[in-house]
């Protein structure tokens, strides 16, 4: 009976917490603009929506899953084209998946307690990076579900050999992969994490097979279902096959990417320091150093513990995983998920055993106000992050984020669109580089005849046209052709980037009228 109670009071507390993770992510999904990533990648999805079509593309933009998981939520949303898209449907994809993690969580029952359930549920649910990029239309939180799928379905399947965790082992595998193909860091840290295990010394009796002969069959069995998985995927369901291949190719280019980052390029202290303590002139700390202490303390109870051989593998591969993506030089604050996943698991672990080491009330009552303490900060973080920093450069998850005033420029253009004795047919040229192109043909998809070029030269004539955004540079050249016939107004695109605007006078006159 207390074992029925038990149970049913750990659903209980794992609904609550999702509830309160829903809550943290739900909110104002349009709120924060649209990052120049999600806008590529909803570009993307609207070909595949409107006339079926995706082809991977080696160079750019990461797997195809993001595209094809997207596709049920905008039929249930009854979306049928790009223009009928919004924000809010779209992040809706990576909010689910963000949240379903925390349910995800039960793949570790019997590896890891209850209570170290709870708490890993409990710091997913609050921790800024999870909750801020939970609403992020970009491959992360995908990624990292499938991540948390393969790291339980791969230790089920070594220790408690079956075939049906075998086939959920390549299954997440496969999606891993198709995801990002980046996942090859994390195989390669999962396996090594797994030959540490043993090595170790202290592993379950069933375990000692690893890698054994009778297990050959379903080490292949799981790689089959991986590839097969993926192929599916990279080839368009096969109307591309030459995607499988091109999923290959591009390691390369990832690898080229990562060695030679560019504007991306940060130390190797950047996603500790990220997670750690962070703070930007007058702003406040950003911190998420709780789940790294907790983590530490998960990391420790993993050496101590007779039962401890799925802690051990998880901080083996979260510690390889770490220093991988630390040593590349190419980061990215998103990319700190994967390893913050395994730092949470420990942390989770590491909460419950503190616990289960404290020996009377007072002190459990003592470590828990800490404890609550510490968890209503982090809440009040991704709260802050989501709803009022979402666009702030102080806040440390916000990269490169197009700024608040861009959709000042998208509501200008909006309006000259209204006053345009042209109305639905208004013609609006932009004359950008690839950097400052982006997001403007999402915020642009309702027009119909619009045209991109990347230098004014290229751009042709002017008239009839009812207005111009150009980056700053093109923006110096255009402004003598242009002077006399169009007004001149500016916005700010992201930190660093400037638009000017030019909107032909007759509309300009008009606007100033209606005002």
């Amino acid at each position: 009976m207390n074992a029925a109670v038990s149970r049913r009071l750990f659903f209980l507390f794992l609904a609550v917490i999702l509830a309160a993770a829903v809550w943290l992510r739900l909110p104002g999904l349009a709120l924060r603009p649209m990052h120049h990533d999600e806008a590529n990648q909803a570009l993307k999805f609207g070909a595949l929506l409107e006339r079926g079509e995706y082809r991977y593309d080696k160079t750019e933009h990461h797997g195809p899953s993001l595209y094809y998981l997207t596709l049920p939520v905008a039929w249930l949303s009854t979306r049928a084209t790009l223009a009928s898209l919004d924000e809010a449907a779209l992040r809706t994809v990576p909010l689910i998946f963000g949240s379903a993690l925390i349910l995800l969580l039960l793949v570790f029952e019997g590896a890891l307690s209850r209570p170290a359930i709870l708490f890993a549920g409990l710091l997913i649910a609050l921790s800024p990076a999870f909750a801020y990029y939970s609403r992020f239309y970009i491959q992360e939180m995908i990624f990292v579900f499938f991540m948390a799928a393969f790291l339980g379905s791969l230790w089920r399947a070594v220790t408690r050999p079956s075939t049906g965790w075998t086939i959920a082992c390549g299954f997440s595998a496969g999606m891993m992969f198709a995801t990002k193909e980046t996942s090859v860091v994390v195989f390669a840290a999962a396996a090594a994490g797994l030959a540490l295990t043993r090595l170790s010394g202290r592993r379950e009796k069933a375990g000692a097979n690893l890698f054994t002969g009778p297990h050959w069959h379903r080490l292949f069995l799981g790689l089959a279902v991986a590839v097969l998985t993926s192929a599916v995927f990279f080839s368009s369901f096969f109307k591309n096959p030459a995607g499988i291949v091109d999923s290959a190719v591009a390691l390369r280019t990832y690898l080229l990417r990562g060695a030679f980052p560019g504007l991306h390029t940060h130390p190797w202290t950047y996603y500790l320091g990220l997670l750690a303590y962070s703070k930007s002139g007058s702003g406040p700390v950003w911190t998420e150093a709780l789940i790294l202490v907790l983590a530490l303390a998960g990391s420790l109870a993993a050496f101590r513990r007779k039962s401890g051989d799925f802690l051990r593998f998880v901080f083996f591969t979260t510690v390889l995983t770490a220093a991988v993506y630390s040593l590349i030089p190419y980061k990215t604050p998103w990319n700190v998920l994967p390893l913050h996943l395994g730092f949470i698991i420990l942390a989770g672990s590491g909460a419950a055993a503190i616990f289960r080491s404290l020996r009377n009330n007072a002190q459990k009552t003592l470590v828990g106000c800490l404890l609550f303490a510490g968890l209503a900060h982090l809440g009040w973080e991704a709260a802050r992050a989501n709803f009022r920093d979402f666009a702030n450069p102080r806040n440390p998850y916000v990269y490169a984020q197009t700024s608040l005033d861009f959709l000042k420029l998208v509501r200008r253009v909006e309006e000259a669109g209204a006053v345009s004795s042209e109305h639905g047919r208004t013609l609006i040229k932009v004359v950008c580089g690839p950097y400052e192109t982006w997001p403007l043909p999402w915020y642009l998809r309702r027009f119909d005849r619009v045209g991109y070029w990347t230098s004014w030269s290229e751009a042709g004539g002017f008239d009839g046209v009812s207005a111009v955004i150009a980056s700053q540079d093109q923006a110096e050249r255009l402004g003598p052709e242009l002077e006399g016939r169009f007004q001149a107004e500016y916005y700010g695109l992201r930190p660093g980037a400037l638009l000017t605007l030019f909107i032909r006078e007759d509309l300009w006159d008009r606007l100033v009228k209606y005002r």
